[in-house]
């Protein structure tokens, strides 16, 4: 249970919703039919926002990736939203652009908490990686990180899937021990660590130790291919003293 909710993002990403209002359902790809890449809109992105949400959006920030590719350029944009009628949420666009200036969507991702500044973590002459970091609203610490691949093969933007991985590293734990978040990630090393509790620890605090994973990307999905784990004993009872009870 606990290894769902802190992780949950990974599997379930939130979805701000066209129409500006958290009482509507949608998919990705309508809120991707949504996300205006015009020229008009690619050249004021540090301006105005690419999403048509219906609620307030601003600019948080936008940038510039260049690969090694010469030809090919990735343009971000990270954006507040609030509904009319909910917490807001943070979004970050990824677009892709050629040397023609011809722009695509190459992706997006949400957080409920805080979201960062895309990151090309792998750049060679087989695949491109970005990593965009990100974490979840509240005292729970949950990822909201996403991952985007793009073949040297085939250059188009896929998304990969992070759930699965982490299912996987919790069962492998010893029973007695769940993984607590968030975890940390390398993907230029496609690496991961995360803070383990034991029962009877609180939300805030795992004492439990630490597990690595090794990690691959199969099938547009990360899983995990070996955990190393290191249990964190207690060395002794806990110790609790009133303030002026002590002799001197």
């Amino acid at each position: 249970m606990a290894l769902a909710l802190v992780l949950a993002a990974a599997a379930t990403p939130i979805l701000s919703c066209p129409g500006g209002t958290i009482e509507t359902k949608c998919t990705a790809a309508e809120v991707a039919a949504k996300i205006a890449i015009t020229r008009a809109r690619v050249t004021n992105i540090a301006q105005r926002c690419l999403y048509d949400f219906g609620g307030k959006c601003s600019v948080e920030a936008s940038g510039r990736i260049n690969s090694s590719d010469r030809g090919a350029t990735l343009l971000w944009q990270k954006m507040l939203l609030a509904p009319r009628d909910g917490p807001q949420a943070r979004m970050l666009v990824l677009l892709s652009q050629d040397k023609a200036g011809k722009t695509a969507l190459a992706g997006f991702a949400e957080s409920s908490g805080s979201i960062g500044a895309p990151d090309l973590v792998v750049d060679n002459d087989k695949r491109r990686l970005v990593h965009v970091g990100g974490t979840l609203a509240g005292s729970g610490g949950g990822n909201a990180d996403a991952l985007f691949v793009s073949d040297t093969a085939t250059p188009q933007w896929r998304r990969v899937d992070l759930s699965d991985w982490a299912e996987q590293g919790g069962k492998l734990l010893p029973t007695g021990y769940w993984l607590r978040g968030p975890a940390q990630f390398a993907f230029d090393e496609m690496f991961a660590s995360a803070p383990v509790a034991r029962d009877g620890d609180g939300n805030c605090c795992p004492r439990g130790g630490n597990a690595f994973y090794d990690l691959d990307i199969q099938g547009d999905r990360l899983v995990l291919t070996r955990l190393r784990f290191q249990p964190m004993q207690p060395l002794g009872r806990d110790v609790e003293v009133t303030a002026g009870t002590l002799e001197d």
